[in-house]
């Protein structure tokens, strides 16, 4: 968890110190490019409109509880979890946690890869987001996984 939240937060670091807010360089052509952008926002920039003084008291909070309930039903459970789900919260909690640092910090979260074909635009976001929907992939795996086992 922590090499991923390593992961996250450098890469994080690298495009506020050496990207230019709004300047697009292709990675693969017509699919991803690097922007810098800041989302106030949560998915989609959801609530980023909100003043600052509300926003991010309310999206940090937040963020606390999902990360603290998180972390605490994994610690609780962990053992019991086939390995796609154990998978799933050593994904999503860094994931989560780094976007959290962002938000603590900054007031908003750094995102960079963009994600489009040709000329539509899909969404902006970083490592972080990436690691917590790998997470959430590997939970449905390892639901449908348990659900389908025989009871032990």
């Amino acid at each position: 968890m922590g090499l991923l939240l390593a992961m996250d937060q450098l890469s994080k670091v690298w495009v506020r110190v050496s990207v230019p807010m709004h300047q697009g360089t292709n990675l693969i052509p017509n699919l991803i490019d690097l922007t810098h952008v800041e989302n106030k926002g949560v998915s989609f920039s959801f609530l980023g409109n909100i003043d600052d003084g509300v926003r991010v008291p309310l999206l940090v909070g937040i963020s606390l509880i999902a990360v603290a309930m998180l972390g605490y039903y994994w610690f609780r459970h962990h053992r019991q979890m086939n390995l796609w789900s154990n998978t799933a919260f050593v994904f999503i909690i860094p994931g989560a946690v780094g976007n959290l640092i962002d938000r603590s910090l900054y007031g908003a979260v750094t995102d960079f890869f963009h994600f489009r074909f040709y000329d539509i635009s899909f969404f902006v976001n970083n490592i972080a987001d990436i690691q917590i929907s790998l997470g959430v992939m590997a939970f449905v795996v390892g639901t449908f996984l348990s659900e389908r086992s025989p009871t032990r």
